[in-house]
């Protein structure tokens, strides 16, 4: 009898502990802004594969400005120029007033070669941000060496500088300015600097204008007095989004 009587109490047990088992809570959904936030870090990444399938996952009720603006950038990273064109003109038909949005479409229509629209573009963008983007001042700075307005091109540079320290492209176009000013003293310091990370610049898009610098350079030091006096010469080849 006490046998079964301890048999009895040991099955409770058993289906006690059963019963009251912890069981991990189910992890929270993931909000439409983080993952947004984690798009933006793949983009960041190089990772556009993954980077679309995040956004393909976005419902369309939170497809706000900065989906849209993530979507941009994604077609233009990977380079399909058509279909980046569609993508930020719908966009800017949504949001006009982007300034994110008009600095990316600017380098668009500089791959084109249509400078002209490119820095109306690249205008906008400066005129309708709150605040001033480093890519925008260095775009316009290039823009207006084009259209050689050299002292402009320098004010512009210089706020992209107040800004952070400037990327490759920036560098490049402040050789390419201080070349057309006759400055070749500066010019081969700022060449150092790019020099200094050379890998980079071998490996980045602007590849023919680090080309086309670094001959001016050196012809401009072979022979001081053929490149004694500031020229319209110009080695700019795109623009920074």
């Amino acid at each position: 009898m006490r046998l079964w009587l301890w048999l009895f109490l040991l099955c409770c047990l058993l289906c006690t502990s059963c019963a009251y088992q912890i069981v991990s809570p189910a992890p929270p959904p993931i909000s439409e802004s983080k993952r947004l936030s984690i798009v933006q870090a793949h983009l960041l990444l190089g990772q556009w594969g993954v980077a679309k399938n995040k956004l393909d996952q976005i419902d369309i009720t939170y497809q706000g400005r900065d989906y849209w603006r993530l979507l941009s950038l994604y077609w233009l990273s990977i380079e399909d120029y058509s279909e980046a064109f569609l993508v930020h003109q719908k966009a800017l038909r949504k949001y006009p007033d982007d300034d994110f949005v008009w600095n990316n479409y600017g380098v668009l229509l500089g791959q084109k070669e249509h400078w002209d629209e490119a820095c109306a573009a690249f205008e906008k963008a400066g005129a309708k941000g709150l605040i001033r983007r480093q890519s925008v001042q260095i775009n316009l700075s290039r823009c207006a060496i084009r259209q050689n307005q050299v002292n402009l091109a320098e004010i512009y540079l210089k706020q992209a500088k107040e800004i952070a320290d400037l990327p490759l492209i920036g560098l490049m176009t402040e050789l390419n300015l201080v070349l057309i000013q006759g400055s070749n003293d500066k010019a081969r310091l700022i060449f150092n600097n790019i020099q200094a990370d050379k890998e980079t610049a071998r490996g980045s898009v602007h590849f023919d204008e680090y080309n086309c610098l670094s001959r001016h350079l050196i012809a401009r030091e072979t022979d001081p007095t053929l490149y004694s006096s500031a020229s319209n010469f110009t080695c700019l080849n795109g623009s920074r989004y």
